[in-house]
This record gives C-alpha cells, structure tokens and sequence, in this order.
C-alpha cells in the first residue's frame, strides 16, 4: 500500500500517467498501422484467444502472429497507465472533472479492446476496423484533456465565434479522419490477404477525402487568423502546430496516393493521425468560452 501511495499520490505523479496514457493511445495507432500494413491483421485468427487453445501465439505462426499479439499486448500497458491515473486522481482528491474524465479513458480501454476483437472475429470488416481507430482518436482526445486540466495548462478565453470555430475544427478532423478509413477500406492495405473490403471506387473516396482535408485546413486558418486578431496566444499556438500536422498529412496524402498506397507512405500517414489526434485535442483544450465578469451590485 505504502508503494501505491508513493507512485500515485502526487499531483505530479497523475500528470505523469494522464501523459502515458495519452503516449501510449498515439503508440496504438501507430502499432495498428503496423499490423495493417504488414498483412498481421489475422495473425491471431481469433479473439480473445490468439488461437483456439491459446493465447498466445504458436511458433509456427510466424512474424505475423507475433506482431498482431505484441499490438493486442499494448492494450494491457493502456489499462494498467489508465488504471493507474484513476488511482492517483482519488488518491490526490483531484476535482471532479478530472476523475471523470480519467474514468472515461480507462472504461474506453476495453472498449476498445472489444472492438478490436469483433474486427478479428468479423475476418477485418473495414468498417469495425475504422471504429476501431476512431476509438483510439476519441480516447486521445479525452487524455489530451485530463493532460491539461492537470497540468494546468493555459486556456485563452475566447467569444463565441472563436469556440465554435474550434468545434468546427474538432467535428471536421474527426469526418477528414473517418473518410481516411473508408478510403483504407477501400483500398489494398487490409490487414489479410482475404480481407473484404467496403467495395467503393477507391478514386471516388480518395477524392472525397481529399476535399475534406482542404475544408479542415481552411477552418484551421480562420482559427489561427481569428487568434492572431483576439490575441489569445494559446489558441494561436495550437492552431499553428496543427496546420502544421494538415500540410504534413496532405503531403504525404497526396504522396501514397500517386505511390498507390505505398506500405511505407502509408505508415507515415497513420504517425500523422495520431499527432493531428493529439493537436486538434490540444486546440481544443487550449480555449474555454468568455465569461462575463458578474456586475450584479451586492446587498450590503
């Protein structure tokens, strides 16, 4: 007990594991990309098993099996860093929005995992895979909020065009994000080689998602534009490093695309999901509506 008390009983100690929750969420998009691209979607045929009789893989099955296994191991280090936070959030009697949310970031954990094996036991269905990593986006919002709220990061006050300009921001990555899936889904990097898959036109879906990309980094300048006129330098910040991740996204978009989704192209554009996750989270958490100061005269 006095062990426990030593690594979660600090303020400092629940920044630590709301921040390697948050590290270890973006590590799980990448490791997924991993398994994707390296046909390991099925090298653990079944869930929660590995195989029939086992849960972990047998030699004979190769690279494959190892690496699906080592990505579903990964959600064991995300529930013990999300335990963890919620044992130091009691344990330092944090307020109350701070322990729901780090409640919501470990009840996603097995979400998660759930999912993860329907989209195994389903033989890959692109459209529970995308799920799959749509969870992982929403779980690296909800970590990037509890990172600031405990790390009492700096939040500009904004008017209510500046917020809904950010929730806009916020809404449109997360549709830029699904198409991206679909436009995976559509494509050749299942996971298997007997993966079906959503049966659009790849061209049509990679165009769509195209223009939605264009849609996110023009809703992205008006908020760095309307930071630079309101002054509120947090927004500012945040707005830049996440432009910075679109251009980023778009060149490497437009890069795997004439590439014909070139496996390596492709991995680099699952690294850039996760840091636009974690920018577009941080843009979020970096703005809270203007409140008016109370001119009510008091009774004396």
């Amino acid at each position: 007990m006095g062990l426990l008390n030593s690594v979660s009983g600090t303020r400092k100690a629940l920044h630590g594991w709301a921040l390697a929750t948050l590290i270890v969420n973006m590590a799980l998009i990448v490791t997924g990309a991993v398994v994707r691209l390296t046909g390991s979607g099925l090298g653990c045929p079944t869930w929660p098993h590995c195989t029939e009789n086992s849960f972990v893989p047998h030699q004979s099955m190769g690279i494959h099996g190892a690496i699906e296994f080592a990505n579903r191991m990964l959600t064991f280090v995300l529930l013990i860093t999300s335990a963890m936070t919620v044992v130091a959030a009691t344990r330092t009697r944090a307020a109350g929005n701070v322990r729901s949310l780090a409640w919501v970031a470990l009840v996603g954990i097995p979400l998660q995992a759930v999912v993860g094996g329907l989209s195994v036991l389903t033989g890959l269905n692109p459209f529970v895979v995308a799920l799959h990593l749509l969870l992982s986006v929403a779980i690296i919002l909800v970590a990037v909020k509890l990172v600031w709220v405990v790390g009492r990061r700096p939040r500009a006050e904004v008017d209510g065009l500046a917020m809904g300009l950010v929730r806009a921001v916020v809404a449109v990555t997360l549709v830029v994000m699904w198409l991206g899936t679909i436009v995976t889904g559509s494509g050749p990097n299942a996971g298997d080689a007997g993966a079906r898959r959503t049966g659009f036109q790849l061209e049509t879906v990679a165009r769509l998602h195209g223009v939605s990309v264009w849609i996110l980094v023009i809703l992205t300048l008006a908020c760095l534009a309307l930071a630079i006129a309101r002054k509120a330098a947090p927004m500012r910040r945040w707005a830049l490093v996440l432009l910075a991740v679109e251009i980023f996204q778009a060149i490497i978009g437009y890069a795997q695309y004439f590439a014909h989704l070139n496996p390596f192209l492709v991995f680099w554009h699952m690294v850039g999901i996760s840091l636009c996750a974690m920018a577009v989270g941080a843009l979020w958490s970096s703005v809270k509506p203007f409140q008016a100061p109370d001119l009510t005269p008091r009774e004396s």
